[in-house]
């Protein structure tokens, strides 16, 4: 499939902490992008009330516990997300922690998540080490590659904002593959699955 046409959910998850095993999620964003065009009118944001809330993370992400006592469940909205990312390539930063946390909840409403996935911190990498289109840097944490593109921020830490700066670094490293001729989402696809053996550690 060539890139232009292809669908992609570029998510973003605030989370109680990072402990898959205890942790749940806060809030999810979705933005929509077909091919390399960001569809911010059709953005899907909800706060998740999560059974246990640890008061140490909202230091965070600012989520207090009053904003959530009125939020959804996941399992009230499991549904409505499977279908806004159904047929989709999942996009964002440090991918694989949201990705997991959506699995697992998923899995508790009895719904596989089989989605392929895009890591822009992982392409950022290639675009650097393979195509030397700019200086390579070690730090591939979001803030340094918002700071990289020069995107203006006025928040972090929000799930649709991050989502959001997200899809536009995206947006733009799309462009650079097609400037190369690199057109195949299956070869983009398969340049992130070869960058995972590297074992990357991301600094958020």
């Amino acid at each position: 499939m060539n890139i232009r046409e292809a669908r992609f959910s570029v998510i973003d998850l605030e989370t109680t902490g990072l402990n898959l095993l205890k942790d749940e999620i806060l809030s999810i964003a979705i933005v929509p992008m077909r091919g390399t065009k960001i569809l911010a009118g059709e953005s899907y944001y909800t706060f998740v009330r999560p059974s246990n809330y640890d008061l140490k993370s909202m230091k965070i992400h600012g989520i207090d516990p009053k904003t959530i006592e009125n939020a959804p469940k996941f399992s009230e909205i499991a549904e409505e997300i499977r279908k806004k990312i159904d047929d989709t390539i999942v996009v964002g930063h440090a991918i694989e922690i949201d990705v997991d946390f959506l699995k697992k909840a998923f899995k508790a409403q009895g719904i596989e998540l089989k989605n392929k996935s895009i890591d822009i911190a992982l392409l950022e990498k290639w675009l650097c080490d393979r195509l030397g289109d700019r200086k390579c840097t070690t730090d591939l944490s979001l803030d340094s590659l918002i700071k990289d593109y020069n995107l203006s921020v006025r928040f972090r830490h929000d799930a649709l904002a991050d989502a959001f700066l997200t899809a536009q670094i995206f947006q733009i490293q799309l462009l650079k593959l097609l400037k190369y001729g690199l057109t195949s989402l299956e070869r983009v696809l398969s340049i992130i699955d070869s960058i995972k053996m590297t074992r990357i550690d991301f600094i958020f």
